[in-house]
């Protein structure tokens, strides 16, 4: 069974019980149940409280109670430091992702998992790899208002220096 990254959008669906959140309580309890690890990026916590408190204008203890919940599923969080942030700034460039985003793509595709997302771009840049929860609409930050041409490549160092920092992903537990 392929491990899973769970995005914020998916799992904030859970626990606020919004509309398809049994659609994300069935995977996750599938996935584990088969001995799947369910993974998100270090990064997921801090855009989860950033959604309940400023989109969704929750108190403390709602926020609380809605982290112990998603303790309660077991996550398993990779903190993505320096290694990660080319293969960031490749999917935010690629795909047209904002950073948080970029962070579950890349985790996703670093161990091969699938992307469980109510994000529709999110969903869209995962390709193949995404597992679709949600209705139309999202929670990710409404993207930029210019075209964004990939810039990175055009450095000459950029392959030597992204093959690297992908090593050093590989490497880490």
């Amino acid at each position: 069974m392929r491990q899973l990254v769970a995005d914020a959008s998916a799992l904030l669906q859970l626990v606020l019980r919004e509309p398809g959140w049994e659609t994300v309580r069935d995977e996750v309890r599938r996935r584990t149940s088969l001995g799947a690890q369910i993974l998100v990026p270090g990064v997921a916590w801090v855009e989860m409280v950033n959604v309940m408190a400023r989109r969704r204008g929750l108190g403390g203890a709602v926020m609380i109670e809605a982290l112990h919940e998603l303790d309660l599923l077991g996550l398993e969080t990779r903190e993505m430091g320096r290694e990660w942030v080319l293969p960031m700034i490749d999917a935010v460039e690629r795909h047209g992702l904002t950073a948080y985003d970029a962070a579950y793509l890349v985790l996703a595709e670093s161990v091969d998992a699938e992307l469980l997302t109510a994000d529709a771009e999110l969903a869209r840049g995962a390709g193949e790899r995404a597992i679709w929860v949600g209705p139309e609409g999202r929670i990710a930050e409404p993207p930029a208002a210019y075209e964004i041409t990939p810039t990175w490549p055009t450095w000459r160092g950029a392959a030597a220096y992204l093959g690297e920092l992908r090593r050093q992903a590989a490497d880490l537990p």
